[in-house]
């Protein structure tokens, strides 16, 4: 067991095996960080010791028990817990199999493309905060309003060629600037996934709602590298309008941007007429729009393998 793992990906990742929705494992993870208290987090390694503690201490409470029964779990698995029985290896085998539909997989594959084209870009090698990530993709979907769009124009408000491609995020103005509450949630999914990863910087902070005394440096996670070295050729070969304006935006704004503090982009992005003119939580993006809930779904193995399901 690797000793980077972290305490909310851990639990996050018995929440995924146990199959539970979305809300259902933010539920789950919530709870069980309610079961801590201040001297269990004394932990400098999530390893095995610690997956020790949560099965003995944690997943044992009755509060945990309960929830699981009302969330409909087989019988089976809530004896697994109540006998300390989890079989950590199948948990985390399971994780080594990334499951996004084709249509999704393409959006996250180019969002890890600009954590990855930045990383190349900075001092640091990677994406030195959270505040960093929300601003690039809200300036790489900016990149792509400013450009005509091709054909009539269908939605109430004109967003150029964000309407056919870019990122699917909707940017609301707050205290730090354009802010995207689906981006911090896909980071989220990415990192537990093991697509990127992130190490807390305690002391520093960014202006960021979430870095506060701390900030959070991402770069790409071992599952993140299989999964560009897998499409990062396959999409710079493919010859569409979609992609090629998406990626040469990414490229304009790594450019533009890549050896920027956080200082710096702060003030640049607040420059910009209208984030500089808007109103607290007033919309700045409208995301492109994508349902993915009828797509074919993509099994994409820590190998590189791929399957549908």
């Amino acid at each position: 067991m690797s000793g980077r793992e972290t305490h909310q990906k851990a639990v996050t990742r018995v929440g995924q095996w146990l199959d539970l929705t979305d809300e259902q494992r933010r539920e789950f993870v919530d709870l069980v960080h309610q079961s801590f208290g201040a001297e269990d987090m004394d932990f400098s390694n999530y390893d095995e010791r610690y997956l020790n503690f949560l099965e003995e201490n944690i997943f044992t409470d009755d509060e945990i028990i309960e929830y699981l029964n009302q969330a409909g779990i087989e019988p089976e698995t809530v004896e697994l817990f109540e006998s300390q029985s989890i079989p950590f290896d199948e948990v985390y085998r399971s994780w080594n199999e990334i499951r996004y539909s084709i249509n999704e997989i393409l959006d996250l594959t180019m969002l890890l493309k600009l954590i990855h084209e930045y990383s190349e870009q900075s001092e640091d090698g990677l994406v030195n905060s959270r505040f960093k990530l929300q601003k690039l993709v809200y300036l790489v979907n900016r990149e792509l309003i400013e450009q005509d769009r091709i054909g009539p124009d269908t939605k109430p408000v004109d967003h150029g060629k964000l309407e056919a491609t870019g990122f699917r995020y909707t940017y609301r103005k707050r205290q730090s600037g354009p802010f995207s509450k689906n981006l911090q949630e896909d980071k989220h999914r990415l990192y537990a996934s093991n697509l990127v990863d992130e190490e807390l910087v305690e002391g520093d902070s960014t202006p960021e709602v979430n870095e506060n005394k701390a900030r959070f440096e991402i770069s790409l996670g071992g599952s993140g590298e299989v999964l560009m070295d897998r499409f990062a050729g396959i999409l710079r070969n493919l010859s569409t309008d979609v992609l090629s304006e998406w990626e040469a935006a990414i490229t304009t704004v790594v450019n533009r941007c890549g050896s920027m503090s956080i200082e710096e982009l702060q003030n640049y992005v607040d420059s910009i007429d209208d984030v500089n003119q808007a109103d607290e939580r007033s919309l700045l993006i409208r995301g492109r729009q994508v349902e993915y809930d009828s797509e074919p779904w993509l099994e994409v193995s820590a190998e590189g393998g791929m399957s549908y399901v």
